[in-house]
Parts: C-alpha cells; sequence; structure tokens
C-alpha cells in the first residue's frame, strides 16, 4: 500500500497546530498544571509542561519538513 505523504503532512501539521494551542495558555501564564503524590502537597509542573510541549513541536516540525521534502522530491 502507498504511502499518502499529502495526508500525512495534513495530519502531522493539524498535530503542531494543536500542540500550540495547548501550548499559548501555558506561556501566557492563563493556565498552571499541576500535579502531587497521594495527599501530598501540589506542586507546580507547568514548566515542565511547556517544555515538554515545546519538545514534541521541535519533533513535529522537523517530521514536517522531512514529509514536504520527499513531496518536493517526487515521491
Amino acid at each position: 500500500m502507498p504511502v499518502d505523504l499529502k495526508a500525512d503532512a495534513k495530519d502531522v501539521d493539524d498535530q503542531i497546530k494543536q500542540i500550540r494551542d495547548d501550548l499559548a495558555p501555558l506561556e501566557a501564564g492563563k493556565l498552571t498544571i499541576g500535579e502531587r503524590e497521594g495527599n501530598g502537597p501540589w506542586r507546580d509542573v507547568t514548566q515542565d509542561m511547556i517544555e515538554h510541549h515545546k519538545s514534541s513541536l521541535r519533533t513535529y516540525e522537523l517530521i514536517l519538513a522531512d514529509l514536504r521534502a520527499r513531496m518536493a522530491r517526487g515521491e
């Protein structure tokens, strides 16, 4: 079964948009995320989530660039 690079690129681009949408309120300080173990104190993990989202964004952007390069080569 042939690979549909155009469809794959659209899916990756949609993921990039979703990550950016999720990242925006975190970076703007409009949303914070916390965690706790058991009944322990809450710990702010907002910055950890921001870094996770940025890392994911970089990965998806590299994947999208690769897909676009493959399409440009006519694969």
